[in-house]
């Protein structure tokens, strides 16, 4: 019996550190859309020596976040101004965190959302040719997925438009480079309109510049995967013929 009480402890222990680690307690706080306290918690394990790298609280508060950001309570919204830029920020945290991709595919739909937004945001910063904020979006875009070849094009843009030639140019490499090594299979539908709409504003930009052929090589290296595409096929026609 005196070796019982200490294997009950570890049992129990053991116990205890799994379920702190699946982070239960994180999930029933935003289901039950106690934001303000998750983010409390999350902090906590984040700050925690052994919690700290772990991906799973990041998660949480970009989640947190995000919902806040999206809530209509007037005092939420006064408490957390940049709601929404923080809940890019934890996401890229978690997103580093997830070295394996772990938790990557169960949480899609709410890393879709979170882009889908960007994405819309960072649209309306280019029409409104504010091109340091679009650049900052895009960025988070890049980070959250590094094999987004949309996001590289986007990004490119927007240095592009801010005379960073150098660095519009490593960005337009990097999307080459995925689209050569790994197509579009991997994208999500989001990211593949995103390429649609970067590859087109891309072209024409070049176009406009005198620079048809590269205009062209963008075009043609995408043309397999919006052969169906209306918008796609007008410029695809203007432009290569």
């Amino acid at each position: 019996m005196k070796y019982l009480l200490p294997l009950v402890l570890l049992v129990l222990s053991t116990a205890q550190l799994t379920a702190q680690r699946n982070y239960d307690d994180l999930l029933e706080l935003v289901v039950d859309e106690k934001y303000e306290r998750c983010l409390q918690k999350c902090f906590k394990y984040i700050d925690g020596e052994d919690t700290k790298k772990d991906p799973m609280p990041y998660l949480y508060a970009s989640m947190s976040y995000y919902r806040i950001h999206q809530s209509d309570d007037p005092k939420l919204e006064e408490r957390f101004p940049k709601a929404f830029k923080n809940s890019l920020k934890y996401l890229v945290k978690h997103r580093k965190k997830d070295k394996q991709n772990e938790f990557f595919a169960e949480h899609q739909e709410f890393i879709s959302e979170v882009r889908l937004e960007t994405m819309i945001e960072a649209e309306r910063e280019v029409e409104q040719e504010k091109f340091t904020r679009s650049k900052g979006l895009y960025k988070y875009l890049t980070q959250i997925d590094e094999n987004d070849p949309g996001a590289w094009m986007a990004l490119a843009h927007s240095f592009y438009m801010m005379k960073s030639r150098k660095d519009a140019g490593l960005a337009w490499d990097e999307a080459k480079k995925i689209l050569n090594e790994q197509g579009v299979d991997h994208l999500a539908e989001e990211q593949l309109e995103l390429l649609k709409q970067t590859v087109i504003r891309n072209a024409e930009m070049l176009d406009e510049l005198g620079e048809r052929g590269q205009a062209k090589e963008w075009l043609e290296m995408t043309q397999e995967y919006f052969a169906d595409d209306k918008e796609f096929s007008v410029v695809y026609r203007t432009i290569v013929g």
